[in-house]
């Protein structure tokens, strides 16, 4: 029997040839992602250099990034099945703090995973003109580096970690205006956005960023793999930093990009002011 699914995405020109051995090479190695054919293959091209397509070795790794663009659980869990270890690795070579290593790796996937203010997540800059894994390696490289040069600016400015919700490292003069206009709407919309949540979301908050549990002492706890636990972790920040930016949109009058700005400032202040509130 012909899959109808199938047949409605062969329908049209068909592909050239270079484009269909990469799409089915891609679901060679993904089988059981739901991304169209003719998705993926324009995902393909728009991904092309000057030489032309990416290189066929490199189509697994395009089909999983564009699943996790499209938002697929599956692509998502393997995602980080495949590249937690790579992660840890990183971590472990740089030797930093075991709890500065688990947060990095949380902001490392929702940086990757997550999309933020109608944007795509940040796997979508891959381009397939290496390996995911070794791409991967230097996102981790990279956040890392902006996190222990965050924790420098904190230790060097005690005064401002410590006056409560203060934002790590200087704001720009806009942020800054915004920040101290709206610093009381700021904290009841990520309070009243952590009240809303489930149990489970509020209290894997509690546990990581107030108690400083470990993604692998979570997951032993609920009884469930590493990667889990840290979709968990993801999916409860995201959750709560969405609905913050509603009850702020709601709230205020404001403009566009008043609104743009407000987005940003609850992006940056929500780490700090919900680890002083769930402490």
């Amino acid at each position: 029997m012909t899959d109808p699914e199938r047949s409605d995405e062969r329908a049209g020109p068909e592909l050239e040839p270079e484009l269909l051995v990469l799409v089915e090479e891609g679901r060679r190695r993904w089988p059981a992602f739901a991304v169209p054919e003719r998705v993926f293959a324009e995902y393909l091209r728009e991904r092309s250099g000057p030489a032309g397509l990416p290189p066929l070795a490199h189509a697994g790794d395009l089909l999983l990034a564009c699943a996790c663009v499209r938002g697929e659980q599956a692509a998502l869990q393997a995602f980080q099945e495949l590249y937690d270890p790579i992660v840890r690795r990183v971590c472990s070579r740089r030797r930093v703090d075991p709890a500065l290593a688990d947060d990095a790796r949380q902001a490392l996937y929702e940086r990757l995973l997550v999309s933020r203010g109608g944007q795509p997540p940040r796997v979508a800059d891959y381009r397939g003109q290496g390996r995911l894994e070794g791409w991967v390696a230097t996102a981790t490289s990279t956040t890392l580096l902006m996190m222990q040069r965050a924790a420098g600016r904190r230790r060097e400015q005690p005064e401002t970690s410590a006056g409560g919700g203060e934002l790590a490292g200087a704001l720009d003069p806009e942020l800054e205006f915004i920040r101290l206009r709206y610093k009381s709407e700021l904290e009841e919309a990520i309070v009243g956005a952590l009240e809303e949540l489930g149990d489970r979301e509020r209290t894997l908050l509690r546990l990581h960023l107030g108690e400083r549990l470990s993604i692998d002492t979570l997951g032993a706890m609920y009884g469930v793999n590493r990667a889990t636990a840290a979709r968990w972790l993801v999916a409860a920040r995201q959750t709560l930093l969405e609905r913050a930016r509603a009850a702020m949109r709601a709230r205020l009058g404001s403009s566009d990009a008043e609104l743009e700005s407000l987005g940003a400032l609850l992006q940056s202040q929500l780490h700090v002011s919900l680890a002083r509130r769930l402490s």
